[in-house]
């Protein structure tokens, strides 16, 4: 008899312990549904903890306020004035489509909203299946008390075994770890303080360099130029330094994967398959930094098994030690 392997498709011999075509190991799949037959596994690790919670919470707030916003412009244009006593009106959109966005998430393929798909945690009922549309619109209305309880009833979910919010408990629903398989992975990933103080390195690196850059335009300011010259030079200092601070990362991680900091760190930014990544991947990851600041996204480098933080795991990339 044969078995199929789980990551190239093709039949094997039922004994084989390695697949001969894509070389994979069998032994991580039996490894795989004996820890999920594990008590353990289901009591600590099957429901999503606190923290996933609230920074997919965050991401997905930070993307509604961004539609939101929009909407705010059209209707000032097109219908009536915005101004700072009617600007509540944003509040009347903001809540049906968050539970528009919520609720229609949750009833997709990916079980959840953008945030939860990010990081890879789902909504399920009872019974582990996805909910219903009128559960999640339940489950979406209801977290209205997880406000009025003063967020007691967010903080609920910080609690074993189930870590349920109370508006969970109200609708019968879960918040899970999705079951991924495992690949086969010889990367060390570096720690949450390397990168910390790797990070910290290269800040104090880029601000030295502007005021450096700073220093000298400001030399050159005070010689003897016309005015127009002179307002020239107060304008290019700025853009100089906005460049640096643009282009420090991507053009140090797109040449060698290191930049000062890094270095001196010992690790490394590499693609899922250990490759130095190109200039406008790095470029598109110096660009969504922001979601980590305003989404705490960087938190999740504490517990995503690969130390991803948000614009890792949009951009597909991670930090080795070298």
């Amino acid at each position: 008899m044969n078995k199929g392997c789980p990551k190239c498709g093709r039949m094997v011999e039922e004994n084989a312990q390695t697949c001969p075509y894509c070389n994979y190991n069998f032994n991580e799949i039996n490894s795989f549904f004996t820890k999920v037959n594990k008590e353990n596994y289901l009591e600590n690790e099957k429901y999503a903890g606190f923290v996933k919670r609230l920074v997919a919470g965050l991401f997905d707030n930070f993307v509604l306020i961004i539609f939101t916003y929009f909407i705010l412009i059209a209707i000032d244009h097109f219908f009536m004035p915005i101004t700072l006593q009617n600007l509540y009106y944003g509040i009347f959109i903001y809540i049906p489509l968050y539970i528009l966005y919520n609720s229609t998430c949750e009833r997709t393929s990916w079980h959840g909203s953008l945030g939860k798909y990010i990081l890879n945690i789902e909504v399920t009922d009872e019974y582990e299946n996805p909910i219903t549309f009128p559960k999640a619109i339940i489950r979406n209305i209801t977290k209205i008390l997880n406000i009025l309880t003063l967020g007691i009833g967010f903080l609920l979910a910080a609690f074993p075994p189930t870590k349920q919010a109370l508006n969970d408990k109200i609708a019968h629903t879960f918040v899970a770890n999705k079951l991924l398989m495992k690949e086969d992975d010889k990367l060390i990933y570096a720690s949450p303080l390397k990168r910390l103080v790797a990070f910290v390195l290269d800040v104090f690196i880029i601000g030295i360099l502007c005021y450096g850059i700073l220093a000298l335009f400001d030399i050159i300011q005070s010689q003897k130029f016309s005015d127009q010259i002179i307002d020239t030079i107060y304008y290019a200092k700025y853009i100089v330094c906005l460049v640096v601070i643009l282009f420090y990362f991507p053009f140090s991680e797109s040449k060698s994967g290191s930049t000062f900091g890094k270095s001196f760190m010992h690790i490394k930014l590499v693609n899922l398959k250990g490759e130095v990544i190109g200039f406008i991947t790095a470029f598109a990851r110096e660009l969504i930094m922001f979601l980590d600041i305003i989404t705490l996204g960087f938190l999740l480098a504490l517990i995503t098994p690969k130390k991803q933080t948000i614009k890792d795991i949009l951009t597909r990339t991670v930090i080795i030690d070298r």
